[in-house]
């Protein structure tokens, strides 16, 4: 693959060839739509001056000059956009001579439509580039008409003098111009955007780096503390005369030091988990979903959301890494009680096993303000939230949704605005029911 001229990451490549595939759409279909609406006035009598050359144009812009995969890979995006605007802008003013020149006006449009474009998706000096190639094609054609170097195409039949040629075209030249000038003002802004937003993701990223490494040294510590409060009270326990009050205090302390080291353990094991230790093996879904909810269960305790679980009794193996899915799970209940703030509500977990499909569904849910039509369709998107400034990147459900990808499952969405929300998550079980044990 060739490298790009700019260093960019996946991400960024990827919304880039998004932008891309959309222009291509809206180019597919306006002269799709140019098309057809030329035939049809062709077929009742009008447009003399459709011809094969004309018709070869609209075939280039609709179907040629598109961005298709196998070019995507191999060329730099940024590049890209130099053939396809400099292929955009030759194609409209070619357009514009056989449609009369500066008798379509209508048609000029298409030059604004590239140079917002340019604005958009690229820099300044790409507005710079389309608006300066518009003009001078436009003008080329619309000198060349006036002045029989090339035959001249009326739809009017009309005759401007020179003095009216000039003056329309310096107002048309200008205003490309003027548009151009907004476009890269616009462009830079944008990028601004962009930047702010790369900046506060890495901000975000390296926090949840140093609360990691925080939270591993802490709870190395604190697993070490509770290991000498242990050893303190056994030995109290061998030295101070027994009564069952005290007894029964120092089995107390052994039971807390039992459940909190056992908990800080877990969680110190989650924070040191790496990527590259990712290892995929038979995993019992109803174990991690414990799992994800007792490492959640601090916080759980000192918010109001209650949890809601209906864990099926014969739920086959799934192959899985076991920190991954894990991880899954503690995204949904975060993202839960970030739903729900300081109200009231039930978290809701529930498995159960699907015979004919040989799926392992999991059905999560809360009772939160929904989500609305338009964004469960942005759900999974890098750093799309609808949570409010400051709470969150939208990373969270990226990462779910490709974890849950690379285990060859789905997720389905249904929300109902002040109703709640049901995520329906299935993974392929590994074992059939009928030869599983009860987990």
């Amino acid at each position: 693959m060739t490298k790009d001229k700019y260093d960019i990451d996946d991400t960024t490549r990827q919304e880039l060839i998004k932008k891309y595939r959309f222009a291509g759409r809206i180019r597919f279909i306006s002269f799709t739509i140019l098309f057809g609406f030329l035939m049809l006035m062709k077929f009742i009598g009008g447009y003399s001056y459709l011809n094969e050359v004309f018709l070869i144009l609209i075939f280039v812009e609709a179907v040629l000059n598109q961005p298709y995969g196998f070019i995507l890979k191999r060329t730099n995006l940024y590049r890209l956009q130099y053939y396809h605007m400099l292929t955009d802008i030759i194609v409209i003013s070619w357009i514009i001579y056989y449609m009369g020149g500066i008798e379509a006006p209508l048609v000029s449009i298409a030059y604004y439509a590239v140079i917002l474009w340019a604005g958009v998706v690229s820099t300044a000096q790409a507005v710079f580039f389309a608006t300066t190639v518009s003009s001078f094609l436009f003008s080329v054609i619309v000198i060349s008409e006036h002045f029989g170097i090339l035959p001249a195409v009326s739809y009017y039949g009309y005759e401007f003098t020179t003095a009216q040629m000039l003056s329309i075209l310096v107002g048309n030249v200008s205003f490309i111009f003027a548009f151009g000038y907004f476009s890269g003002y616009s462009s830079k802004i944008i990028k601004f955007l962009e930047r702010k937003r790369e900046e506060e993701r890495l901000w975000h990223v390296h926090h949840l780096l140093a609360a990691g490494y925080l939270i591993e040294n802490t709870a190395h510590d604190i697993i070490n503390h509770l290991t000498g409060i242990r050893v303190y009270a056994e030995e109290l326990f061998g030295q101070v005369p027994s009564s069952e009050k005290l007894k029964k205090a120092l089995e107390d302390i052994e039971k807390l030091d039992d459940k909190s080291t056992d908990m800080l353990t877990r969680l110190f094991s989650f924070v040191r988990r790496k990527k590259a230790e990712s290892k995929f093996e038979p995993t019992a879904i109803n174990d991690v979903i414990n799992e994800a909810l007792g490492l959640a269960q601090p916080v759980i305790r000192y918010s109001n959301m209650a949890v809601k679980k209906v864990l099926g009794d014969y739920i086959p193996m799934i192959m899985a890494d076991r920190e991954q899915l894990t991880e899954v799970f503690i995204v949904f209940i975060m993202n839960s009680l970030d739903v729900l703030g300081e109200k009231e509500g039930i978290f809701s977990v529930g498995t159960h096993y699907l015979d004919k499909e040989n799926m392992v569904e999991v059905m999560i849910s809360d009772t939160g303000g929904g989500i609305s039509p338009e964004n469960i369709k942005r759900l999974g998107e890098p750093f799309f939230t609808t949570k409010e400034p400051g709470k969150g990147t939208g990373l969270g459900l990226t990462t779910a949704y490709a974890i849950i990808e690379r285990l060859k499952g789905t997720v389905e969405v249904r929300s109902k605005l002040g109703k709640g929300t049901l995520f329906t998550i299935r993974l392929p079980a590994i074992t059939r029911n009928e030869s599983v044990e009860k987990i």
